[in-house]
């Protein structure tokens, strides 16, 4: 009968080198263990879940725009929106197209579902052409004096959205030997263990803040739940999504800062969210009006922060977890993370079998993407 295989980690599977060198009291950072930078701003306790699938309320303001299904010409007396979008009107409602360079306001008169019966040229503009599908301004719904609500009802609706519970895992096996006997630097292994696991898992989790994807089935024992990021939840259809191939340039940016704003989006804790290389990209934006001293002996610039042309300040974070041609921008106070009552990452220890001590860092951790269609705008394809 042969001899039975060793399992976990013992003295004897340490190398030579690891027992007598001269090295400094602190490790040599072989690894980058704080490449949490996104997960650090939302922070991983900023919520906490009460069921394996949770839930938010989703609330917002009547929209004051909408889309024309078709072009309009100088005289034409109704106009079809956008499905749905009909409900946007009534009786005396007041738009105008957006486009630049058009004046002509135009007053709704009646409304079919998603037919509107128009006046054109209304007050003292006149009759313009409208290109197709062209965007439309509701400026306001103007009422009769002694106007009574009868069947106009404004209430919002609020809906939900939902994320699932993530579980996070990595075990610890060590032999008792190597927890007792002296080691280089470390003064516990599984202290030095547990660290370090702790770590990778807080990167685990950031990537997954960023890159998850929402399980589509319930979980149950052949089904792993997985929560869905902030890439998933913000470039869904109907949300600012553009996915042209260019390269990144301070009016990119500034679009997406106005579709933000278009949807009456808020931007109060702005931040724009990018991978290294358009990282690099950002830095550049205001090279041409630098200008170093005669003495200066440092070179290089870096840009922590974006100042729109609406206004809005957005810091900008460089996470290693994005992808290298996305970038992100949105509003912080929309995001929150956190894990499911009672279960936030710790370091547990296991029943011990033979002379063979087995732990593991586990946690269930989810996050919420508030407005993420309207407070959000993603972009793909940059370089």
């Amino acid at each position: 009968m042969g001899l039975a295989t060793e399992v976990g980690a013992a003295t004897f599977d340490r190398t030579a080198n690891t027992f007598q060198l001269d090295l400094s009291t602190e490790l040599a950072e072989i690894i980058r263990p704080d490449n949490t930078a996104f997960l650090d701003r939302v922070g991983s306790a900023s919520m906490t879940a009460t069921q394996r699938i949770h839930y938010w309320t989703e609330d917002k303001l009547n929209p004051y725009t909408a889309t024309a299904a078709a072009s309009l010409d100088a005289s034409a007396t109704s106009i079809a929106v956008a499905t749905g979008q009909g409900a946007r009107f009534v009786a005396g409602t007041l738009f105008k197209d957006k486009a630049i360079g058009k004046t002509e306001v135009i007053q709704v008169t009646g409304v079919s579902t998603d037919t509107l019966t128009i006046v054109r040229g209304y007050g003292s503009t006149t009759g313009e052409t409208h290109a197709s599908l062209f965007e439309i301004q509701i400026i306001a719904h103007t009422k009769q004096e002694g106007w009574k609500p009868a069947q106009e009802d404004w209430t919002q609706e609020r809906s939900s959205d939902y994320n699932r519970v993530q579980v996070f895992g990595m075990g610890i096996t060590l032999a008792r030997e190597r927890q007792l006997v002296d080691q280089t630097v470390i003064a516990s292994e599984i202290a030095h263990q547990s660290a370090y696991r702790l770590k990778e898992m807080s990167r685990q989790l950031d990537g997954s803040l960023i890159n998850g994807i929402r399980s589509a089935a319930t979980e149950s024992a052949t089904v792993y739940g997985s929560m869905g990021g902030l890439i998933e939840f913000v470039s869904a259809t109907g949300g600012n999504t553009t996915t042209t191939t260019e390269n990144l340039t301070e009016n990119v940016i500034n679009t997406m800062v106005k579709d933000i704003w278009d949807d009456a989006g808020q931007i109060n804790n702005g931040f724009i969210l990018c991978g290294g290389a358009l990282k690099r990209v950002i830095a550049t934006f205001d090279q041409a009006y630098r200008r170093s001293d005669f003495n200066t002996r440092s070179v290089g610039f870096t840009v922590e922060r974006f100042l729109s042309d609406l206004g809005y300040e957005l810091e900008v974070i460089v996470d290693p977890w994005m992808p290298a041609d996305v970038l992100v921008v949105g509003d912080m106070s929309k995001i929150k993370c956190g894990p499911l009552q009672g279960d936030a990452i710790k370091l547990e220890e296991l029943a011990k079998t033979g002379r063979t001590m087995e732990f593991m860092v586990s946690g269930g951790y989810t996050a919420e993407f508030r407005n993420a269609l309207d407070c959000f705008a993603f972009h793909n394809n940059l370089s």
